[in-house]
């Protein structure tokens, strides 16, 4: 099959992380040749954002300066690449987060958006998951044992908002509350819908 860029979006805790690299398993143990990546990097510009993600130093638009010169980076490097070579891209982030998470912090979506115009990748699906905050709370403290400045609950609240407002043929909003098996049919029979897989691969 052709390369296709599938992301995965929705705040931490959520699980989408676990289903993608399960998905991930999955597509290649289909005999799909898929590659589990996720944003920020571990590149330059995504490295300063891990170190500031327990720091408050950042003002949101430098932080967004940062997503958006890591997002460049990784789709010049990686993302565009292997789509080229006939990869699936199972993507743990991209630049619906970015609008979300600085969106929330009063940044104009928009303006957000446009900034990503002339570089982004289209993908071809996206999976944005949705769990109460107070459980996804729950699950990070149990995970890490802390949080970091991203992940307060009113604010979480904001992000989780814009999450819900993508609205495209090809987002589908899935509810985290169900169990992983639950999660992982359901990925899989929307990529076959959207005619992704053949119509026999999950028989």
């Amino acid at each position: 099959m052709d390369g296709k860029l599938i992301v995965l979006e929705g705040i931490d805790g959520s699980g989408k992380s676990s289903s993608g690299i399960a998905l991930t398993d999955t597509l290649n143990n289909m005999g799909i040749k898929s590659i589990y990546t996720f944003e920020p990097t571990h590149a330059y510009y995504g490295s300063k954002l891990r170190e500031s993600m327990l720091s408050k130093d950042l003002k949101p638009e430098e932080e967004l300066s940062l997503f958006i010169a890591d997002r460049k980076e990784h789709i010049k490097h990686m993302i565009k690449p292997a789509i080229d070579d006939g990869y699936v891209i199972v993507l743990d982030r991209y630049m619906y987060s970015s609008i979300a998470y600085q969106g929330a912090k009063g940044i104009d979506k928009d303006y957000i958006y446009n900034l990503h115009k002339d570089f982004i990748v289209e993908p071809d699906l996206v999976f944005i998951f949705h769990l109460s905050i107070e459980t996804a709370l729950k699950r990070i403290m149990e995970k890490r044992g802390f949080v970091d400045r991203f992940e307060n609950e009113h604010y979480l609240e904001e992000v989780d908002k814009i999450f819900y407002s993508f609205n495209a043929p090809y987002i589908h909003h899935i509810d985290a509350s169900k169990d992983k098996k639950y999660i992982s049919d359901e990925l899989l029979n929307i990529m076959k819908e959207s005619k992704m897989l053949p119509l026999n691969s999950l028989q």
